[in-house]
């Protein structure tokens, strides 16, 4: 498994505190990253001025995944498709200053179901062929989607939510089924966009939502393991996932993230005895 920076509170404030990294801490994320060998990193257009920032950095030195959010393309004619979406592949790679992309994420896959979406896939196809996207694939939301993209489509590679709560991606053994079709797997969303690392019980949700996030409190202060540990070994364990997605806000906070994703000495079981279905925490699009 390797691990990849997560990109967007380089541009904008995120997470459940929404807090973003300060202009003056990018240099010294730069030789953190260095110092450690780190090679990915993810983000995106929609996140404020992370490509941006990125690419006027070493950061555009790493291995790049960015997104393309095909939403954009429902007022859009027909006839126009093929040039919007090179004119927003282009506009990335210059904010990123890079000639090709590791990798690019589609998100609202639904769109390709359609008239449009035959042009646009093949304009990236295209473009995979030129070189200047390695690799495309697609980030969901929901494990269920994955079965109407593989009736259609193949992608080189698949992001999805996965972390102690949303356990989702594990149902109907989907790790399995995308690895034997030789799918690069990314597991995002490893603390839950920091809910899991706060003390809890937490104040905006009810008890009956936060019996969940205590009891892993609880079992991480039982077994003398930090909650940013336990997180990132949950995802460890599954070895089927290729690379996991580790934010961070802080320089402070990318040193434990690798800190914690390379060390070999306490690889501590974490149990999924914590799965929980209710979307009402698992989702923060529903917070």
């Amino acid at each position: 498994m390797k691990l990849v920076l997560g990109g967007v509170q380089i541009g904008l404030k995120y997470g459940l505190f929404k807090k973003r990294i300060k202009k003056k801490e990018i240099k010294v994320i730069e030789n953190i990253i260095l110092n450690n060998r780190v090679n990915f990193i993810d983000t995106a257009p929609t996140y404020g001025d992370s490509e941006k920032i990125i690419g006027n950095s070493k950061l555009n030195d790493l291995n790049i995944l960015t997104k393309f959010n095909l939403n954009q393309f429902e007022k859009i004619n027909i006839n126009l498709i093929n040039n919007h979406v090179l004119d927003s592949i282009n506009k990335s790679l210059k904010k990123l200053n890079k000639k090709k992309l590791f990798g690019l994420f589609i998100h609202n896959y639904k769109i390709l179901l359609g008239s449009k979406g035959k042009i646009i896939m093949n304009t990236l196809q295209n473009l995979k062929k030129k070189g200047i996207i390695q690799n495309l694939g697609i980030s969901i939301y929901e494990p269920k989607d994955l079965s109407k993209v593989l009736s259609f489509w193949k992608p080189d590679m698949v992001q999805f939510p996965f972390n102690v709560l949303d356990q989702r991606i594990l149902k109907y053994s989907w790790l399995k089924k995308l690895k034997n079709k030789q799918i690069k797997l990314f597991a995002r969303s490893c603390f839950l966009q920091g809910l899991l690392l706060v003390d809890h019980p937490y104040k905006n949700f009810s008890n009956r939502f936060n019996k969940h996030l205590i009891k892993f409190h609880q079992w991480c202060i039982s077994n003398n393991i930090s909650k940013n540990e336990a997180c990132i070994n949950f995802v460890k364990q599954f070895k089927d996932i290729d690379y996991v997605i580790l934010g961070f806000d802080s320089s402070d906070q990318i040193r434990k993230n690798i800190r914690f994703f390379n060390n070999k000495n306490n690889q501590k079981i974490v149990p999924s005895i914590f799965a929980c279905t209710n979307k009402k925490i698992i989702d923060p699009r529903k917070w």
